[in-house]
């Protein structure tokens, strides 16, 4: 039975043990397994609102909804990220990574269980807000890795996060095959208590516990995600004291702006994310069906929905075996070229076949394209999130980021339809080639290189002229 079902305990044992023979990732893998968890609930709660809305619609449901009501259904399950990510950036600050983790695994059960309750509409709607800030506060998962992990694991631990949350989709559509939405929210229940009970198991980061000056459950953390390797821990322990003892006190919120280890990668991250979110991963996602019906091809778009979400799951997965092997810039780079690429040939093959004997082809390029997407573009970003910013404000400001990215998201999904109808198809192809171009040249000049780089040394790279 793996060590962490022991009764070992981070804040019980000495500081020093004898070093073991078993691997020193083995840890960081468990602890990464167990946190991921949570961004696959994510994506069973963003999957969940597609079966429930179906199945609400039948003649043979208890809960009848309108159109209106439909809509709330689903737009609360977005609207409400940005207060949870609030939140989180200051729970995950002054309460942990770990506990925080823990509180949404108890917030995302709750409202499982109150939409297996929900008898009426209101309640469901209820129980979807409660999810969505939840959710919202999901990005302590990649914080809580980031920090646990060694500069040399981290992009393979960190590329875990995707794959999982695509998992998530999938699972939920398999379950709403079988289950009715009352049985499915039930299961998800139960899930997200055991995943609360797993969490129990997990150290809290050891850069917490230095920041709050507990230096001995830090070593004690430590010691658990190096797998007892004493020495590896003791210089660990040494590099974050020593830089922990130059910053006298936290400045105050907006006074933290005057430090280029703050200011640079907000702006860059905040820059870089507008145009990600042009690149069209997100539109896709929630127009799946009706996006690959408009190529008129005799295939269904519920299927070819169910490919490109298979695509992405392998695309990420993909993503995983490479991440450690290339800098991110150069991921950056190969993803957005050759979702570029793509989307230009399905535009040509739009343009000149007019009478739609070709219309597979199209689909065929945005599976390719969604295949680059998933090897950099999309998962990458959200690393360095993780990375980018000093140890003293990564909540906060990783918290700060990610609202924007959701306010973003949010518009984009809301005004995809008007876009749509403005510049057709063809539009669209051209203008997810565009911006997928944009982004690449924006990351090659002002994205640094955070592979195989301590948090700290990208810090100090943010305080010297220039990013990169």
């Amino acid at each position: 039975m793996p060590s962490f079902f022991s009764k070992r305990s981070p804040e019980s044992e000495p500081l020093i043990r004898k070093e073991r023979k078993t691997s020193d990732v083995l840890p960081c893998v468990i602890a990464t397994a167990i946190a991921c968890q949570l961004s696959f609930l994510t994506g069973v709660s963003m999957g969940y609102s597609a079966i429930l809305l179906a199945q609400l619609e039948l003649p043979t449901s208890v809960l009848r909804i309108n159109v209106n009501q439909a809509s709330w259904i689903a737009s609360l399950g977005v609207i409400c990220r940005p207060i949870g990510a609030l939140v989180e950036g200051v729970v995950v600050d002054v309460y942990g990574r770990k506990t925080t983790m823990q509180i949404v695994a108890i917030l995302i059960a709750i409202s499982w269980l109150i939409t297996y309750f929900s008898y009426n509409i209101p309640l469901l709607y209820f129980s979807r807000t409660l999810l969505s800030f939840a959710l919202g506060m999901v990005i302590c998962v990649g914080l809580y890795i980031a920090e646990i992990s060694k500069p040399s694991d981290r992009g393979t631990l960190l590329s875990l996060i995707t794959p999982m949350t695509i998992g998530g989709t999938l699972f939920v559509y398999v379950l709403g095959y079988f289950f009715t939405w009352e049985t499915v929210a039930l299961i998800l229940c139960g899930y997200s208590l055991i995943i609360f009970a797993l969490t129990c198991y997990l150290p809290e980061s050891p850069i917490w516990y230095m920041i709050k000056s507990n230096k001995t459950k830090a070593v004690q953390a430590l010691l658990w995600c190096r797998n007892d390797k004493s020495e590896v821990v003791e210089k660990e322990i040494t590099d974050i004291e020593d830089r922990l003892r130059k910053i006298e006190t936290k400045p105050r919120y907006f006074e933290n702006f005057k430090d280029p280890a703050v200011w640079k990668p907000f702006i860059i991250i905040v820059i870089f994310s507008i145009f990600q979110q042009q690149v069209g991963y997100n539109i896709i996602t929630y127009y799946a069906v009706d996006f690959f019906s408009s190529f008129e091809t005799k295939y269904d778009g519920t299927v070819l929905s169910i490919i490109f979400a298979a695509i992405s799951t392998v695309g990420s997965l993909l993503l995983m075996t490479v991440v450690h092997k290339f800098n991110r810039k150069t991921l950056l780079s190969a993803s957005g070229l050759g979702m570029t690429i793509a989307m230009t040939l399905g535009a040509i093959c739009l343009m000149t076949d007019s009478h739609r004997r070709l219309s597979v082809l199209p689909v065929i390029c945005v599976f390719v394209y969604i295949l680059f997407c998933m090897i950099g573009m999309i998962d990458i970003p959200w690393m360095m999130i993780g990375e980018m910013f000093p140890s003293r404000v990564r909540g906060t400001m990783s918290a700060n980021v990610t609202v924007i990215i959701f306010i973003i998201t949010f518009f984009n999904v809301k005004l995809y339809p008007l876009l749509n109808h403005v510049i057709g198809v063809l539009g669209i192809f051209w203008y997810f080639a565009f911006f997928s171009l944009l982004t690449v040249i924006f990351a090659k000049i002002f994205f640094p290189e955070t592979r195989n780089k301590s948090l700290f040394d990208i810090e100090d790279g943010f305080r010297k002229n220039g990013a990169k």
